[in-house]
């Protein structure tokens, strides 16, 4: 993997547990279960946003394999997300 790429994946992770540590903190000082949603779902947002190349290479898993545990994660994410707005 590139080192630009990485680092971008590197920032990417970092900002969405980031978002992820402020609801949580929110849902703490506040006791309020949506921010608790929404750390929640930033965190799967992150994970499946970040997951490429190098986790085919390293688990030797299928790219079709990847995509579709990718875009498991982010959907999930998106629940989360989707529910602490409307839940």
């Amino acid at each position: 993997m590139e080192t630009t790429l990485f680092v971008g994946k590197l920032l990417t992770m970092a900002l969405g547990m980031l978002i992820a540590y402020q609801g949580f903190r929110g849902y703490r000082r506040n006791a309020s279960e949506p921010m608790l949603f929404v750390g929640v779902g930033f965190v799967f947002l992150s994970v499946g946003g970040v997951m490429g190349c190098s986790v085919v290479n390293a688990l030797g898993v299928t790219p079709f394999a990847l995509g579709v545990v990718q875009t498991l994660l982010v959907a999930v994410g998106m629940g989360f997300v989707l529910y602490s707005l409307y839940g």
